[in-house]
């Protein structure tokens, strides 16, 4: 065992924490990644799956910490143990989301129900308003960076720190100009811009409404007024983690052995709101509480389309059985359906509709990221 395992065994257990929440986040309606209908999520399989999905993600955490402990250097600790749970997790949910699907088919859980698609005209001719007072702190972060830049510019050594190591102890070093010394504030602007418009998009993305769920418009609009917020907290958040890593760079801040805190503190703290609201209002808002639920009062989910009649709430309709679209139940294709980012089926958030053009663009541009900065930062 060597004595700085933390940076191996933390992100484990985290990601094993956050797995064995997720089926608690997803709706009724979906099980592992699989359609089914509402009353069908107390059924013994699903109880059976959920069961086994918890034992397996157990299990899985356990061997990847003990690989993050054990394992000789550090790099290869991390490395092994986030491996290990990763595709240990995916592992895990494979064959729980077999056992749900076996059993809908054996079972017949959609035979002689009626199936429809469910829409509310209303989250498009009157959206929920997009937070965008929430979106300054990340702006302001960046502008002041930019002006700290300015007055430090001038003051420059003509060699400034590229690179710490995990203790903040400088490794390597770039020549002074003005793409370098700014670099910071452009990854700062990349990043402000680049969340803020997938929020906004995914704000008025796709809505997976439930046919079962009268209230299901709703929670939709709550869930993405939350998940908004967050998204821009976030983004201030990186944002300030590169002030402080730009202060560093300009020598600002003196000492570098508490920069690694300093790094890593924002993100790690907004993470963890996110998370916290994440589970509160449960993916689509599945998990809130509606006034007058109870009683069956509130607007309805919206008007039915697929079979013409318009009532998504009525007894017997459940939601049409669109499993064919999902490839293991996490990606979705679908060359008939025009949006580019659709809500998870086994998680929280959005996904990208991989039938679109541009949505495969997108993934793209989002692993050209890490090769790109080193480019921008001109390390040496």
């Amino acid at each position: 065992m060597h004595t700085s395992a933390l940076p191996a065994v933390v992100p484990v257990l985290l990601i094993g924490f956050l797995s064995l929440l997720t089926p608690a986040l997803t709706p009724r309606t979906v099980q592992f990644g699989v359609r089914v209908p509402a009353e069908r999520a107390g059924d013994p399989v699903v109880a059976a799956a959920r069961r086994t999905y918890r034992g397996g993600i157990g299990a899985v955490t356990v061997v990847a910490a003990l690989v993050g402990l054990f394992v000789g250097s550090v790099g290869a600790a991390t490395a092994g143990a986030l491996l290990v749970e990763l595709v240990g997790s995916v592992a895990v949910y494979l064959v729980a989301r077999s056992q749900v699907a076996a059993a809908k088919q054996d079972g017949r859980w959609f035979e002689g129900r009626t199936q429809i698609t469910v829409a509310d005209t209303a989250l498009r001719t009157r959206p929920e308003p997009f937070p965008w007072l929430w979106a300054l702190p990340a702006v302001a972060v960046t502008v002041g960076t930019a002006v700290v830049g300015a007055i430090r510019y001038p003051h420059l050594p003509d060699r400034l720190v590229s690179h710490y190591d995990a203790g903040g102890h400088p490794t390597s070093y770039t020549a002074k100009t003005f793409v370098s010394a700014f670099g910071l504030v452009g990854v700062q602007m990349g990043i402000t811009v680049l969340i803020v418009t997938l929020t906004w998009v995914t704000a008025r993305g796709k809505a997976a409404l439930d046919a079962q769920d009268p209230h299901a418009a709703e929670r939709h609009r709550r869930f993405v007024a939350a998940m908004a917020r967050c998204l821009l907290v976030l983004a201030a958040a990186a944002d300030l983690s590169m002030f402080f890593a730009a202060l560093a760079m300009w020598n600002v801040t003196g000492s570098t052995g508490f920069f690694p805190v300093l790094l890593i503190a924002p993100i790690a703290v907004a993470t963890v709101v996110l998370v916290v609201v994440a589970v509160r209002v449960g993916q689509g808002g599945s998990r809130l509480r509606i006034a007058g639920e109870a009683a069956g009062a509130g607007a309805g989910a919206g008007a039915g389309a697929g079979d013409g009649r318009g009532d998504g709430s009525r007894a017997g309709a459940v939601n049409r059985d669109d499993d064919r679209y999902w490839k293991l139940g996490l990606l979705y294709y679908n060359h008939e359906d025009p949006a580019v980012f659709v809500p998870k089926r086994f998680g929280i958030g959005w996904t990208i509709n991989f039938a679109r053009p541009s949505g495969a663009g997108l993934i793209v541009g989002l692993l050209l990221i890490p090769i790109a900065l080193p480019l921008i930062l001109g390390s040496h």
